[in-house]
């Protein structure tokens, strides 16, 4: 449910609206912390060609630099920051994802896993998979190999611009300092204080000296985390995956009837694919590769969603999940502790990633040196499937090196990814209006999330919206960068 206080206007030619969505999740806004937003907003190339012509505009000045769509704000502000200051949508969903492992912990810790599509704007725009699911162990155990840090770290150097300690160190800081607790975040703890109630280490993390979790607006710190994201920052992956703290973690995961050893986490590498095309028309859809679980499940989900709605979207979803494995007739509701986020830059580069821990905060347990929240291993029954529903996608221009159409990412249950795929399958029949009814309509809720940029003529012409979550506290935030 949208924000009262937040009212969504369009666009005025000539004027970006994006300034004022830009600061509608800082907490020294009038807008509170976890509204969730649908905005339009204006590229600098699109006010250059057009708004100058009709109004007389001085070049120069602020310019777009691009946007961010998650499903909490506080991460999405350090993206923000990350856009404005010269940084592409690969450095931008790097901060962002350690932010969330801060802000977000049921979904995004560092123990956790997903799936991304990333634009290469540098490589005629080529879409390429990146995954890096949470795996199991080769000795078996509750507790899956974590990925998020691995899949991360490589995104941002394959494709990013930026040093790699600048965009880990705003996550390390808030974990020190403490930050104010957003409403996304107060809502997750809420949600799950049956889990963390039944943990001590989830209790000591997450609750307050009056036995409740964390409220919004309460100010939480979480210093034994923000040890190792200070590790991450300083040394890179390794000092995650292999050292002294790579040997506790394994020992400490035993407890909570782990099996990792340090070859599983030295072993752990993501994969990388070209992503799978679907051809829309004079536009491509793109989906992660055929030998990942998600795109194998995103495909026959594709072809099954057309023209469904509403209820149907479920069952569709229900369907396409057992065409991939799903156990007959289980009901696959449920919170699969999963998030979604989508990052553009103004050069039309993009990042859309979805991220799971198998289940709420995983295996409902943290490791006690490092505040890690650990991931359900992959054969946990149901929930232990959450990466096969990690639904990335984009919407390209067929043959040609420009043209960013689109960038989403569903998560959570089957309906997430089918709230996804149907909404931006809405938006591709160009009826004016019908990405936001689709996806108001959508089954999608704070458990399954869905977000949404999408640009009707192509970044970097036009105009794009945003679209967050519609049941959940997210936010959408465009970045605005020095003008050349």
């Amino acid at each position: 449910m949208r924000h009262p206080g937040l009212k969504v206007i369009g666009s005025v030619i000539g004027l970006v609206l994006a300034g004022n969505l830009a600061g509608c999740a800082d907490s020294s806004a009038k807008v509170p912390l976890g509204t969730t937003a649908t905005s339009s907003l204006e590229t600098k190339e699109h006010r250059d060609n057009y708004g100058a012509k009709k109004l007389a505009m001085t070049p120069g000045g602020s310019s777009f630099a691009g946007a961010i769509v998650a499903d909490e704000p506080t991460a999405a502000l350090i993206a923000r920051d990350v856009l404005a200051k010269g940084g592409n949508a690969a450095d931008a969903a790097t901060a962002l994802y350690f932010g969330l492992s801060v802000t977000y912990p049921a979904a995004a810790s560092l123990g956790g896993g997903g799936v991304c599509l990333v634009r290469d704007v540098k490589n005629k725009g080529e879409v390429s998979t990146v995954a890096f699911p949470v795996t199991e162990p080769k000795a078996g155990g509750a507790v899956g190999v974590p990925g998020n840090v691995r899949g991360f770290a490589l995104i941002q150097a394959r494709y990013g611009s930026k040093r790699w300690a600048t965009l880990v160190s705003p996550a390390e800081r808030m974990a020190v300092i403490g930050t104010q607790v957003s409403r996304a975040t107060a809502q997750q703890l809420a949600d799950n204080a049956l889990v963390i109630g039944s943990s001590p280490d989830l209790n000591q993390l997450f609750v307050r000296g009056d036995g409740a979790t964390y409220h919004e607006a309460d100010m939480l710190r979480q210093v034994k985390l923000a040890s190792i994201l200070g590790r991450i920052r300083a040394s890179g992956v390794n000092a995650f995956y292999d050292g002294s703290f790579a040997n506790q973690f394994v020992q400490q995961t035993a407890a909570f009837g782990g099996a990792i050893t340090l070859a599983d986490l030295r072993s752990y590498r993501p994969v990388v694919e070209p992503a799978q095309s679907i051809p829309a028309d004079e536009l491509e859809v793109k989906l992660p590769a055929t030998n990942v679980a998600a795109g194998r499940f995103a495909a026959t989900l594709w072809k099954d969603i057309q023209g469904a709605s509403g209820a149907s979207l479920v069952s569709k979803a229900d369907q396409a999940a057992v065409a991939s494995g799903a156990p007959q007739g289980a009901s696959l509701e449920g919170n699969y502790g999963s998030t979604s986020f989508v990052v553009v830059d103004g050069q039309g580069g993009a990042v859309a990633c979805a991220l799971s821990m198998n289940g709420a905060f995983g295996i409902g347990h943290a490791t006690d040196g490092s505040g890690v929240v650990l991931a359900s291993a992959p054969d946990t029954v149901i929930k232990g499937r959450g990466s096969q529903y990690l639904v990335p996608l984009m919407v390209v221009r067929a043959k040609a090196s420009d043209g960013l159409y689109g960038a989403g990412a569903g998560a959570g249950a089957p309906k997430g990814a089918a709230a996804l795929e149907s909404s931006v399958a809405a938006a591709l029949t160009g009826v004016d209006g019908a990405l936001e009814n689709a996806l108001d309509g959508s089954p999608a809720d704070e458990a399954s999330p869905v977000n949404i940029i999408f640009c009707q003529k192509g970044l970097p012409r036009g105009t794009c919206s945003l679209h967050a979550n519609p049941k959940g506290s997210g936010v959408g935030l465009s970045a605005l960068g020095a003008g050349s």
